[in-house]
């Protein structure tokens, strides 16, 4: 069975593979809503990052993974349409947060340095609301951002746009020869999903799994993510 990853702001701390997060967002009326995050960093994961040694934090009792997390609760304190945050260490690798948000494009905006994205868009037309994703090449850069992670000259080779034109099986080879034969497997079995609950049924899509009348699932392997060599492109109208 493919591992499954739900995700919100966090999506790409599985760059590296055999990490599992689950996110849950509920979307209230108007953009706001809140999201729950459950993470469970798997040990090849975190022995990945323990090799880049600049990563090591200063407090010997901090994990790599635990500065990551910390960065990016640090993060959500400083954005002003974030609120009610809280995050629980479980275990050793295990992560919970818990957070509201005002306005759920506002609170990407204000993670992308409170600069505008175009990553995820709710759109009111009449009575109804779209939420639509979109993530190409051109506005990766604005991911970086948002994950600072992704864009350290440390990970960013990882990443698509060090990668394009790159074909799968070339990519996994690279992986193969960077990380060890654990990589590739790694990534193959993982996929990027995305949980959403809306306020009222919804009554249309672009992709996605209806997991109820107002649930629904987009899922995106996690090869076709690290690539890019196709825009990602989901919506959900209510």
């Amino acid at each position: 069975m493919r591992k499954r990853v739900l995700l919100l702001p966090l999506l790409l701390l599985i760059a590296l593979s055999s990490c599992v997060l689950y996110q849950g967002l509920n979307v209230a009326p108007k953009g706001s809503g809140w999201a729950t995050t459950d993470l469970t960093a798997f040990p090849f994961f975190i022995n990945v990052l323990e090799d880049f040694q600049p990563f090591i934090p200063a407090d010997e009792e901090m994990t790599i993974m635990d500065s990551f997390i910390d960065d990016f609760v640090n993060q959500l304190l400083r954005a002003s349409s974030a609120s009610n945050i809280s995050m629980m260490k479980l275990g050793e690798g295990g992560y919970f947060i818990d957070f509201t948000f005002s306005s759920l494009e506002q609170l990407l905006e204000d993670l992308n340095e409170r600069q505008k994205q175009t990553i995820v868009k709710i759109e009111e037309q009449g009575a109804r609301s779209t939420l639509k994703i979109y993530l190409d090449l051109n506005n990766y850069p604005q991911l970086e951002k948002i994950i600072p992670f992704l864009g350290d000259p440390n990970f960013e080779t990882f990443g698509p746009r060090y990668n394009e034109g790159m074909s799968e099986e070339e990519y996994l080879d690279m992986i193969s020869y960077i990380l060890g034969e654990e990589g590739p497997p790694a990534i193959n079995e993982s996929t990027i999903s995305l949980i959403v609950t809306t306020p009222k049924p919804f009554i249309a899509q672009q992709g996605g799994i209806r997991e109820s009348s107002s649930t629904i699932r987009f899922e995106i392997p996690l090869i076709e993510f690290l690539l890019l060599a196709h825009p990602i492109e989901f919506s959900v109208t209510w």
